[in-house]
């Protein structure tokens, strides 16, 4: 227990003794773990914007003009019991023209020219679906029924329809968000392991000739390691304060333009809920990068 004591000890104050490169160190972890948060802040948003546009997505089934009540309500029963499919909703000519009517004022005009001319409006069924990733399928399976002889078009087949093109856009950008948040993740991490391990491995020189006295009285490796080990989870747990520090106050004062502007509110919610897990994962990266850079430096040049 007294080893222990005096190990945390010289490493609290080896911090003090190279303050030039205990500064260096911290404030390179401030930037990584900083830079780390901001792309989790950023993974977050993309995904919770695409997942807000992705719930207004459905699959639309134009229905042909002669259909009868009865064909429509047996197509609506079997399209609910496809997989992916969540909700079914009809939706008539006339409710078609009202919902074009309320929709704007230029709307308002195209709606009474369409009523003037009968209103052309096909009647459609609105599919919502629980996996959008999944539409080009549940279109097909759909399509295949027996019952849908009746459905001339679908808004997924119309290639005059943008929403195709949304969708699919939708689907590559989702799928891009996690690779590119994950690929930058490890690059930076990579990064700062890489300047923390020089910095590390100078704080080691600075003091080789000291290290050199304890192996020649018999010192153990762990006594030896002990003190830059902890010198490096201080890093982080310095560097993650001075983050938290700098993090809460500048997201108070910008979240009024963040949920304004970018519509991030749903986003800093989030963040806010889960504040500890947030705080937790910076101290972690903080320490992890100290330690693992502390490890690899003394393996690599002081040969132990």
């Amino acid at each position: 227990m007294t080893t222990f004591g005096r190990v945390w000890r010289t490493g609290f104050k080896n911090i003090f003794r190279n303050a030039w490169l205990s500064s260096a160190a911290t404030a390179i972890m401030v930037v990584t773990i900083l830079v780390l948060t901001f792309f989790a802040f950023s993974t977050v948003f993309v995904r919770t914007q695409l997942a807000q546009v992705r719930s207004k997505i459905d699959l639309s089934l134009f229905i042909n003009d002669d259909a009868t009540q009865n064909q429509i309500q047996t197509l609506q029963s079997k399209i609910g019991t496809i997989p992916n499919v969540t909700s079914v909703n009809f939706v008539s000519k006339t409710d078609a023209l009202d919902r074009l009517k309320n929709s704007s004022s230029e709307g308002a005009k195209l709606a009474q020219s369409a009523q003037d001319i009968g209103n052309p409006l096909p009647a459609s069924f609105e599919v919502k679906l629980s996996n959008i990733d999944n539409i080009s399928a549940t279109n097909t399976s759909i399509k295949g029924l027996t019952e849908a002889s009746i459905v001339t078009d679908s808004s997924y087949d119309n290639r005059d329809d943008s929403r195709k093109g949304v969708v699919e856009n939708i689907i590559k950008i989702s799928n891009s968000v996690s690779k590119i948040g994950a690929v930058l993740s490890i690059l930076f991490l990579v990064i700062s392991l890489l300047i923390i391990f020089n910095t590390i491995r100078m704080a080691i020189f600075t003091r080789r000739e000291e290290v050199e006295i304890m192996k020649l009285v018999g010192a153990t490796k762990w006594f030896i390691r002990g003190p830059f080990l902890v010198e490096g989870a201080l890093y982080g747990i310095l560097a993650a304060i001075i983050s938290l520090a700098v993090t809460i106050p500048l997201t108070r004062t910008i979240s009024s333009f963040l949920t304004d502007k970018l519509g991030a509110g749903p986003t800093l919610q989030y963040f806010s809920s889960h504040f500890l897990l947030l705080s937790g994962g910076m101290f972690a990266v903080g320490i992890l990068i100290g330690v693992i850079s502390s490890w690899l430096a003394l393996i690599r040049y002081l040969k132990l």
